[in-house]
């Protein structure tokens, strides 16, 4: 059984889909050409997945070579990425019309995991979808030098411009593609407990009912928002420092220039040029403070931008 099983493993290991394009390497990485080298890696994620033990891809290096105009209307694998994506400053197109039953793409990637993705541009729409870039950001994962372009229209849950959650890190990335989704919404990312550093956002951030988690008692909860960088932190986050939103960011309740739900956050040297409104707990930086362990905090931000609501409104947090 063990022989079995390392047999299968050193075939995984071994498998490439682009053979005499590279072997991997840092020194050299696959390269990918055109729309059906994506495809193909694609195919050798879903295809290679192994319970228990690292995907073939785990510490591989790819590198995209060209831009990539004809459009891509699935995500590359099913499966979390695990390996160095390096876009070199090329452009990927989508055209993702996403359905539970027969397409369960989401974003460009359906997850990181131990890996990272650099200097890639991202055009075009993702329906129904959750992200330009990818779906979620494990720990010890990074995205950094991204610009999304990419149209995100939510009709049930959260959504991002970057990523729908975060749990490792964002440096240095640009959101400037319309994102709506219903209660959890980010330019950046829809939920985050991570590290976002660096980042701006300038396209318009929309939830449609943004303030629908609430107690017993009708009390707003961490678990919603919406925002110019991050729509919530429902849980911990490492911290948010150096980002910029200059976007129109619309919701119900718990909508903030830079985060609209902060619980154990710390934001520091941001700013909000944008247009901020909703009906309750309205902020030019943050919308609502839930604090419920006595961490969140902002610092050295500022707001020049417009906020307006009915209850709960301020420049910089709108309730705490």
């Amino acid at each position: 059984m063990l022989l079995f099983v390392y047999s299968n493993i050193l075939l995984f290991a071994q498998n490439s889909p682009f053979d005499g394009n590279g072997d991997g390497s840092i020194g050299n990485p696959y390269q990918l050409w055109t729309k059906a080298h994506l495809e193909e890696l694609a195919d050798s994620i879903n295809n290679s997945w192994v319970p228990n033990f690292s995907t073939w891809h785990f510490d591989k290096h790819f590198k995209l070579m060209d831009d990539i105009n004809d459009p891509l209307t699935e995500s590359i694998g099913k499966y979390a990425f695990r390996g160095h994506f390096h876009g070199q400053g090329k452009k990927i197109t989508l055209a993702i019309n996403c359905d539970y039953y027969t397409n369960q793409s989401y974003a460009l990637f359906n997850g990181l995991d131990n890996g990272n993705i650099d200097s890639l541009i991202l055009d075009g729409y993702v329906n129904y979808g959750l992200a330009g870039i990818t779906t979620s950001v494990a720990r010890y994962s990074e995205i950094s030098y991204c610009v999304n372009n990419v149209t995100i229209i939510q009709n049930v849950g959260k959504a991002g411009g970057i990523a729908y959650s975060n749990s490792g890190t964002i440096i240095n990335c640009i959101n400037n593609g319309d994102i709506t989704g219903v209660n959890i919404v980010g330019g950046i990312v829809g939920d985050n407990e991570g590290t976002i550093i660096n980042c701006i956002n300038t396209g318009n951030v929309t939830a449609t009912n943004s303030g629908s988690n609430t107690n017993l008692v009708g009390e707003m909860t961490p678990n919603n928002g919406v925002g110019g960088i991050v729509g919530c932190v429902s849980n911990y986050c490492q911290g948010i420092s150096n980002c910029i939103n200059i976007g129109t960011i619309k919701g119900q309740d718990v909508v903030g220039g830079i985060n609209g739900g902060l619980n154990r956050t710390s934001i520091t040297n941001c700013i909000n040029a944008g247009y901020v409104a909703g009906w309750a707990g309205v902020g030019g930086i943050g919308g609502v403070i839930f604090n419920f362990y006595g961490m969140s905090g902002i610092s050295n931000s500022v707001n020049v931008g417009v906020v307006e609501g009915e209850e709960d409104i301020g420049s910089i947090v709108g309730k705490e």
